[in-house]
């Protein structure tokens, strides 16, 4: 019995930290990816899966901005492909708490959840966004254990 209390631990030990990557992530770095990537929160809706594939989108060809936008829409890309692999409650709450930035207590009325439940779901829906984001960015080759990517948006000039 021991053995299964200290797993139980140590798994609502690492949520913690899961959530706190996510959480960071959003509040950090999704809406400068998104701008950066040549797109707007206006252009992204709340994504649905309709289990049709996508074409990728185009920009335009401009060498060093090229790449600096086609790394971040690859970012923008394994995060909306990660909504598309969840379960829409969870991307509905992930959508509307940390990109919409509604309030809690709306989103919690519309999917009718008492405030206690709504808690316990929205941590939940955190931990599998980071289970469908950080799978989307590993298939891609897109290693990053804590959602940092201050690389994409503070990659130093070049002098072409």
């Amino acid at each position: 019995m021991m053995v299964a209390e200290q797993t139980e631990l140590f798994e609502k030990s690492n949520d913690r930290e899961l959530i706190k990557d996510v959480k960071h992530f959003f509040n950090r770095y999704f809406m400068r990816l998104v701008l950066k990537s040549g797109r707007s929160l206006a252009s992204l809706q709340s994504p649905k899966y309709d289990g049709m594939p996508k074409a990728p989108g185009v920009s335009e060809d401009r060498d060093g901005k090229l790449v600096e936008a086609a790394d971040c829409q690859e970012v923008v890309e394994c995060a909306l492909e990660a909504f598309q692999n969840m379960t829409s409650v969870s991307t509905l709450i992930v959508w509307r708490s940390l990109v919409k930035r509604d309030l809690d207590v709306q989103i919690a009325h519309d999917v009718g959840y008492r405030h206690s439940q709504y808690s316990d779901r929205k941590k939940a829906a955190m931990i599998e966004f980071n289970y469908a984001f950080a799978g989307r960015l590993q298939k891609r080759g897109l290693h990053n254990k804590h959602f940092d990517f201050d690389e994409y948006l503070y990659q130093p000039k070049s002098d072409f």
